[in-house]
C-alpha cells in the first residue's frame, strides 16, 4: 500500500475538442473558439497557439491572421460543452470512489491505496477516450496543488504523470511561484517583494514567517506545495457560484422600453440555465452602462436584491430585473448595455425549508413545459416579458455548430 495520492482529470484544449469530436476532418487543424457575441478567443488549439496567437485576444484583431493560417473558427456553444463535460464525468463517476469537479473540464479524485497508480490512471484515460472520444491528461501527486502542476506535465508528454516525493524534491527549484495554481498576480508580485522566487524559495521559509507575510494564503499554500493534504477530494458536483447575461447595443438608446426588453432577455437566459442546473438564486442584480466614450461616463449603474427564497421562477426573476430597471434608469442618458447577474445559486434540492408561506403560484410545470419547446425549437418559440421584437442585444453566434447532443433535429447524420 502506499501513501494515498490525488489525481487531476483534464480535458485538452476542451472546446477545441467538443468541436473537433463531430468534425474529425479538422485534427490537426487550426481552430479557436469565440466567446459569447464573438467577442474574443476562449479556446486555442495547439496549431493556434504555435502560431502564438494569445488567449482574450479580440476577433477583430486577429481575423487576417487566422485566414491566413486557414484556421477554422467557432462561436462558443456553451450548452454543447456542458453536455460533453457532464458525459464524460458521468463515466470518470463509475471508475473513481470519490471525485470533485472543479470547472467544466477538471476534476480531482483519490486513487485508492491499494491500487497501482499508473495502472489505475491508464484504465480510467482509456475508459473516458473510448467511451466519449475527449482526450483527457491525469496528473498525479501528493496534493490538490501538486496534482495541478502534475497535470500540466501530463499535458507536454503522453497524457499522464505521477509525481512522486523524490522528483517533486527535484523540481522545487525549478517552479517559478507564479505558475503554482491558485497564485494570482497579486501573491506573485508580494513573494517576489520577499526574494520568493521559486517553490523552493516559499518552502524554505520559516512557517511563522508565512504567516505573518502571506497569511491563511501563505499558510495553506506551503502546506499544499510540502504534500500535506489541507483541502481533501469531497464528492461534488460543479455548480457555478453565479450566471451572468451582457450584451453592448450596436447604438446607444434612451429608450426604457428596449432596455427593460433587453433585461428580460438576459433574465430568461439565466432562468432557463438555472432549472437545466437543478438549481436557484437567491441573488438577482441589474445592470446598465453608457459609452465610455463620452460627456454620460460615470452615469448607470447596477441595483440587485435578495430573494427570501431561491427561485428559478422566470416570471419571478423578470418582474424584480423590471423594477431594478426602473429604479435605475435616467431619462435622456443613452445607455449602450444592459447586464443581468444572479448569485447566491443553490441546488433545488438543497433549498432550505422557510417559516413563511410561499404565496406565489406554481409555475413549475408550466416553466418545464416551455423549456422543453424552446430547446426542441432551438430558439424562443415561447418567452416571457418580452414586448418589443428586435434582437440587437442577441449575441452573435455566426459559425456555432450544430446542437449535436441536445436537439434531435440537429444530430449527426452518418451513412453507412
Amino acid at each position: 500500500m502506499h501513501k494515498q495520492q490525488i489525481g487531476l482529470i483534464d480535458c485538452n484544449n476542451f472546446f477545441v475538442s467538443c468541436e473537433r469530436l463531430f468534425r474529425p476532418d479538422l485534427e490537426r487543424v487550426p481552430v479557436v473558439v469565440l466567446s459569447s457575441n464573438d467577442g474574443c478567443v476562449v479556446a486555442r488549439s495547439k496549431e493556434i497557439k504555435d502560431i502564438g496567437i494569445p488567449m482574450g485576444v479580440p476577433y477583430f484583431q486577429i481575423k487576417d491572421i487566422l485566414r491566413k493560417a486557414k484556421a477554422v473558427v467557432f462561436s462558443g456553444h456553451i450548452a454543447l460543452y456542458r453536455d460533453i463535460s457532464r458525459r464524460v464525468f458521468e463515466v470518470v463517476r463509475q471508475e473513481v470512489d470519490t471525485m470533485e469537479q472543479y470547472s467544466i473540464d477538471e476534476a480531482f479524485f483519490f486513487i485508492p491505496a491499494d491500487a497501482d497508480p499508473q495502472a489505475y490512471i491508464a484504465h480510467i484515460k482509456d475508459t473516458v477516450e473510448q467511451q466519449i472520444g475527449i482526450p483527457i491528461s491525469i496528473g498525479v501527486a501528493a496534493s490538490k496543488t501538486q496534482a495541478k502542476y502534475a497535470s500540466t506535465i501530463a499535458k507536454k508528454t503522453r497524457g499522464l504523470h505521477i509525481c512522486d516525493e523524490a522528483q517533486w524534491e527535484s523540481l522545487v527549484s525549478e517552479i517559478k511561484v507564479e505558475q503554482i495554481w491558485g497564485v494570482g498576480a497579486g501573491l506573485a508580485r508580494k513573494c517576489k517583494q520577499h526574494g520568493i522566487v521559486s517553490v523552493a524559495d516559499l518552502l524554505q521559509l520559516d512557517t511563522s514567517r508565512v504567516d505573518a507575510v502571506f497569511g491563511v494564503v501563505g499558510r495553506w499554500l506551503q502546506s499544499e506545495l510540502a504534500g500535506v493534504i489541507t483541502s481533501p477530494v469531497e464528492s461534488k458536483r460543479l455548480l457555478q457560484k453565479s450566471l451572468m447575461n451582457s450584451r453592448s447595443f450596436s447604438k446607444t438608446t434612451q429608450d426604457i422600453a428596449i432596455l427593460a426588453d433587453a433585461a428580460a432577455y438576459h433574465t430568461r437566459q439565466i432562468a432557463a440555465e438555472l432549472r437545466s442546473m437543478g438549481a436557484a438564486c437567491t441573488l438577482l442584480r441589474v445592470s446598465i452602462r453608457t459609452s465610455r466614450h463620452g460627456d454620460f461616463f460615470l452615469r448607470g449603474g447596477s441595483k440587485e436584491v435578495v430573494f427570501q427564497a431561491p427561485t428559478a421562477d422566470t416570471f419571478e426573476l423578470i418582474n424584480t430585473a423590471e423594477t431594478l430597471m426602473q429604479e435605475l434608469y435616467e431619462a435622456g442618458v443613452p445607455y449602450q448595455k444592459v447586464g443581468v447577474q444572479v448569485g447566491g445559486i443553490i441546488l433545488q434540492s438543497d433549498k432550505p425549508a422557510t417559516l413563511f408561506a410561499d404565496t406565489r403560484p406554481d409555475t413549475k410545470a408550466l416553466l418545464q413545459a416551455m423549456d422543453v419547446l424552446n430547446i426542441s425549437a432551438g430558439r424562443e418559440l415561447l418567452t416571457i416579458g418580452s414586448r418589443l421584437r428586435t434582437d440587437a442585444w442577441k449575441a452573435k453566434s455566426e459559425t456555432r455548430s450544430p446542437a449535436y447532443t441536445t436537439r434531435w433535429k440537429e444530430l449527426a447524420i452518418v451513412s453507412a
